[in-house]
């Protein structure tokens, strides 16, 4: 016991020397003359914009933390080239910015083209990390998607941001550290030059393919993926890969993925945990949409398996004074709620429908025929008929705030009662679009 006391006592620092480390401690930290970070924020214009043949920029707003930023207007921003929108010093922490812009077809009307008179109305977010000593660049880059199976599609918005050092070491004596009693000798250090560091996401848009996203070299990465969750997500066409366009929705602003024909793995991506919508949209297939939650505890595997779209217009959804007529509507047996199974296939065209356009809602209208019980009980069952098939297009990935149902009963029959086959085409839904105001 005796002997491990003596140890011990030997192997605390003596006051001197605790001295000496705390001296050098504190010279180090008034050698290190260390500026306020800064912020600098860009605007990319896109090529050909404002020339009469492509796209023009007619809005654009931005805010550093929910304050606005005073920037030039469209006119100047239109123009091709990278133009300074702000310069700020901040102070150290996590900044968001948020961009919008507003986009039309600069070209000449023309009846033909789908583009003619199209807003793309564009917002994209990304979130960084700022310290002393850094100045953080951020890049706000609209472009162009020149394979879009979608028209809105055409145009997405991105952000790319890198940090440079602005404090390195004075050019001073840097003390060794000194045995107890002996005066600290002192060498050269000569300053290091600028470092211009990429940097890895945290939040926002996905970035476009080539570019950077948000700060890995002023948060360290265990932060980083503590703070967010992670899903693969796989599209096939059958047993094969397929290139489509995902847009995840949820917290924050919308992420654009692009997936791969060649993909041999699921593609990775990384979001805050929570509830997200994930819409899946490829040229020449039907649209889907599904809900799903991201946990840091789980890594779930979202795989859609997308059928191609119908060819002739008799397969195809029509729409006739904002009606949706399928090729084969669902059929309902007497007095029973639930659609006869196998005539439901046509529901897939709605899913694509309202995946499409985010715009449109859906009011799905119950019927009965005459001789389905009591009167009484004709609009309880007509409302069971519209709410089941409401649950199919939910059970399909479609946000039930989007869909409202009623029933009609036997008031507005589509064929006469008196025969059999009158009577089971009156036992039918129908499908009325509405649009949010």
């Amino acid at each position: 016991m005796g002997l491990l006391a003596i140890n011990a006592r030997a192997a605390e620092p003596s006051s001197v020397e605790q001295r000496a480390r705390e001296d050098l401690d504190r010279q180090l930290q008034e050698m290190v003359k260390t500026p306020p970070p800064e912020v600098v924020i860009s605007f990319e214009g896109l090529p050909g914009a404002g020339t009469g043949k492509g796209y023009k920029l007619v809005e654009a707003d931005f805010s550093l933390n929910g304050q606005p930023l005073a920037v030039p207007g469209p006119d100047k921003l239109n123009a091709p080239g990278l133009h300074r929108l702000a310069a700020v010093k901040v102070e150290e922490g996590s900044f968001t910015l948020v961009s919008r812009v507003t986009y039309t077809n600069d070209a000449s009307w023309n009846l033909f083209s789908e583009e003619s008179g199209f807003l793309w109305k564009l917002t994209a977010s990304v979130t960084f990390q700022v310290q002393k000593g850094l100045r953080v660049k951020v890049k706000v880059m609209p472009g162009i998607n020149p394979t879009a199976p979608d028209p809105r599609l055409k145009l997405k918005l991105s952000h790319d941001v890198s940090a440079e050092m602005t404090a390195p070491l004075a050019v001073s004596a840097l003390p060794e550290t000194p045995d107890a009693g002996t005066p600290a000798k002192v060498a050269q250090t000569p300053p290091p030059p600028p470092v211009t560091t990429p940097v890895q996401p945290v939040s926002g848009t996905q970035p476009a393919s080539g570019t950077t996203a948000v700060v890995a070299a002023v948060e360290r990465p265990e932060q980083t993926a503590a703070a967010s969750a992670r899903m693969l997500l796989k599209v096939l066409a059958g047993k094969k890969p397929l290139a489509a366009t995902v847009y995840v929705r949820g917290k924050g602003a919308p992420k654009q993925v692009l997936t791969d024909a060649k993909a041999r793995t699921p593609t990775p991506v990384m979001l805050p945990p929570g509830e997200y919508t994930v819409d899946v949209l490829s040229k020449g297939y039907l649209a889907q949409t599904r809900k799903v939650k991201l946990t840091r505890e789980a890594e779930p595997t979202v795989a859609f398996t997308l059928a191609k779209a119908p060819a002739k217009k008799t397969q195809q959804a029509s729409v006739k004074n904002e009606r949706v007529e399928l090729p084969k509507e669902p059929s309902f047996a007497e007095t029973q709620s639930t659609p006869r199974k196998g005539t439901t296939a046509g529901l897939a065209l709605l899913v694509d429908l309202l995946v499409r356009d985010e715009s449109l809602r859906l009011r799905i209208e119950g019927h009965t025929d005459n001789r389905e019980g009591p009167a009484s009980s004709r609009k309880a069952l007509s409302e069971s008929r519209a709410k089941a098939v409401a649950a199919l297009l939910v059970a399909e990935g479609l946000d039930a705030s989007r869909i409202e149902t009623g029933g009609m009963g036997d008031t507005k029959p589509k064929a006469p009662n008196l025969i059999p086959k009158g009577r089971e085409l009156n036992r039918r839904v129908e499908f009325v679009l509405l649009r949010t105001k």
